[in-house]
């Protein structure tokens, strides 16, 4: 077993709009003409928070770009036994921990856009705010169980995940990108 303390700092600003089913439930007893008034209260509550109320970075995230990075960038294992093999399946496998960022929910900015309305080919466009963070830094363990990851292509992979994939809400206009400042091996 390997573990990692990897240190990541963004590129760009974080997008935070974390799914809950108690802001869902809300929306969806508003009425249209209500929505910009209900976004103009309520955007902060977007952020996921620890037991303490600090907004945090959600480490099924930073997995979640990991697993992407290894489906797309066709990085084919050393171990593999085909050449349409990738880290996919391997980096599931993967334990991401202990990311160190904290923010107070005073510090967040608010980002808003109009946005696409959910619907099979709806054109409806809706005025939505997402708490923004300008800039971040944080510190997270990851374990690949297997050890069969070598130092260099888990870097190849963060990297890409960093760059391309990112992080957060609204990455297809490129934020929550971040760069890889530095990866331990821990012993």
């Amino acid at each position: 077993m390997k573990k990692y303390s990897v240190r990541l700092r963004s590129t760009t600003p974080l997008l935070l709009n974390v799914r809950q089913k108690e802001l869902d439930d809300e929306l969806k007893e508003l009425k249209k003409d209500q929505l910009s008034e209900w976004e103009e209260k309520n955007w902060r509550r977007k952020a996921e928070r620890d037991k303490k109320g600090n907004v945090i970075l959600p480490l099924r995230w930073f997995r979640s770009a990991f697993i992407q990075a290894c489906k797309s960038s066709g990085l084919v294992p050393s171990f593999a036994t085909s050449k349409k093999q990738t880290y996919t399946r391997y980096a599931q496998s993967m334990v991401f921990q202990n990311t160190t960022f904290v923010l107070p929910e005073k510090d967040l900015k608010e980002y808003g856009a109009y946005v696409g309305a959910q619907g099979a080919g709806s054109k409806t466009k809706i005025w939505r705010i997402r708490p923004q963070i300008d800039e971040w830094e944080t510190d997270i363990e990851i374990i690949d169980p297997f050890s069969r990851m070598s130092e260099k292509e888990f870097k190849e992979l963060l990297d890409y995940s960093g760059m391309l994939v990112g992080v957060g809400d609204g990455r297809n206009l490129n934020f929550g990108r971040f760069e890889v400042v530095s990866i331990k091996e821990k012993k």
